[in-house]
């Protein structure tokens, strides 16, 4: 007789209930989404938290691109096959400021409280053609190989380059990743975009914050930047007794000290700009701060002036000097300035005195200021400088535009305003608009300011507020009253969470 096989259960059937695939094979493709699930948790960006508590991710997030099958996973392309986080400038100097400075040949300090950054953008605009000031032209492909090339360096050509396909060779990865990483979020109708932009001129730089070019070209030079490193203070006794004289092709020269001019002439206290010559496009080396001076004006009418002058050359005590045409002083005035912000002026601000031109630049800003000797030579024999010139006649800072007090790769909150803020300035001419873009340059958005004074920085301000996750780059321009438009826009990439 067969088992008695009463009250046993019969054996589960294993497909029975499952869930029917799609298709056949479709758990492959479940395992391919696995694994790039997995993948994009193990090469996730990766965020850094700066001594401010700002946080930065430098590399975006893919799965806001919205390319991909499945908009929730990633195949990691920005870290897994570029290596992003491992790529440009600040994958090994986070703080490029911080890196120049602590150099042992000491480079310009780049360190200021405009929270402005170095790029290798700006590095190019001062080692590439610069007459006067950097001794090599187009070195900075050869210098940076040759400081890199040591045991320190445990990167690849990869690390700094971007190899192309399409004819352009070999690019600088900070150049160009804003336009390769995937995650950006590209936004090509302003009026889909909650934004506000608004602008003034009040905005200042305290003395203490002013750049200062602390190059050695000169004779004083040396002292007064030695003075600097060791925190020397000017002597208060020179500053009553400093020379103060006027000459050439004027009717009355004369000879005064500070202490007696300032009991005698007019003093005026405003606000203007003072921008380096050879400050790059978006860099730190500007100054928009508070002033108490004499008019040069009122020195050159005492001494009467002759009609036919044509160029003064204002003069250090070491008898530095950078002319000044009497064209341009037709339209600005330039002032013999002797305090900032209520204080005397520090030795490397050219204690205890130091011309300031308006619409001029930095150049023509002569440190412990000590002659004005007036020629009637031909004016086209001498050389202003009113602008960052490029080999090609443009300008690589005029007009110029930078974004202040913002990282690359920041980490901003969706759905809730955020600022973005910065300067316009364009030397001798007035900027008339600053231009935005939010899709990488594709398309502008015109901002007019042209009620703005020439001889004082444009203050700006962007607010956005972000109804989308995703990386965003913020690329921006200005344009001056006679047409020139930022050569090379700056963009700064934000990250929304």
């Amino acid at each position: 007789m067969p088992e008695d096989t009463a009250g046993e259960t019969a054996p589960a059937d294993e497909t029975q209930g499952a869930e029917e695939e799609p298709y056949p094979g479709y758990s492959v493709i479940e395992g391919m989404y696995d694994a790039m699930d997995r993948r994009a948790e193990e090469y996730a960006p990766q965020i850094i938290t700066l001594e401010s508590g700002v946080q930065v991710q430098r590399t975006p997030s893919e799965q806001f691109a919205g390319v991909y099958h499945n908009p929730g996973n990633t195949i990691s392309y920005n870290t897994y096959y570029l290596h992003a986080d491992e790529r440009g400038c600040a994958a090994c100097h986070p703080d490029m400021n911080a890196t120049l400075a602590n150099m042992e040949y000491r480079h310009v300090d780049l360190n200021n409280s405009l929270g402005i950054q170095t790029t290798v953008a700006q590095c190019l605009d001062c080692h590439t053609y610069s007459p006067g000031y950097v001794t090599e032209f187009y070195g900075f492909g050869t210098l940076i190989h040759g400081i890199h090339d040591n045991e320190a360096f445990t990167g690849s050509c990869q690390s700094c380059h971007n190899m192309t396909g399409d004819g352009n060779g070999v690019q600088l990865w900070d150049n160009v990743k804003h336009h390769i990483l995937r995650g950006i979020v590209d936004v090509a109708d302003p009026e889909s975009v909650q934004a506000e932009f608004s602008w003034n001129q009040d905005v200042t730089v305290a003395a203490d914050d002013i750049f200062y070019f602390n190059w050695m070209y000169y004779d004083y030079d040396y002292p007064r930047y030695a003075a600097s490193e060791a925190g020397i203070e000017g002597d208060p006794a020179l500053f009553d007794s400093w020379p103060v004289r006027v000459s050439g092709a004027v009717d009355a020269p004369f000879e005064t000290t500070l202490a007696e001019l300032i009991a005698e002439a007019p003093t005026i206290e405003r606000v203007m700009t003072m921008h380096c010559t050879i400050n790059p496009t978006g860099g730190p080396l500007i100054a928009n701060s508070h002033i108490k001076a004499i008019p040069l004006s009122w020195l050159l009418e005492k001494a009467g002036i002759h009609k036919d002058a044509t160029v003064i050359l204002p003069t250090a005590n070491d008898g530095f000097t950078i002319p000044v045409k009497m064209s341009h002083l037709e339209k600005f005035e330039a002032y013999l300035v002797y305090e900032i912000d209520g204080k005397r002026l520090s030795i490397e601000h050219g204690y205890p005195l130091q011309l300031w031109v308006g619409g001029g630049s930095a150049a023509e800003c002569i440190k412990q200021l000590t002659d004005i000797i007036v020629m009637d030579d031909n004016p086209d024999d001498y050389y202003m400088y009113l602008g960052w010139e490029t080999e090609e006649g443009g300008y690589a800072n005029k007009p110029n535009v930078g974004i202040c007090k913002t990282q690359e790769g920041q980490i901003i909150e969706l759905g809730k305003p955020f600022t973005f803020e910065g300067y316009a300035q364009a030397f001798d001419k007035q900027v008339t608009a600053v231009e935005i873009s939010l899709d990488r340059g594709v398309t502008w958005t015109r901002y007019d300011v042209s009620d703005s004074v020439t001889d004082q920085w444009v203050y700006w301000y962007y607010t956005f507020t972000p109804q989308e996750p995703g990386a965003y780059v913020l690329t921006v321009r200005s344009i001056s009253e006679d047409g020139l438009v930022t050569e090379d826009p700056v963009e700064l990439m934000v990250n929304v969470k």
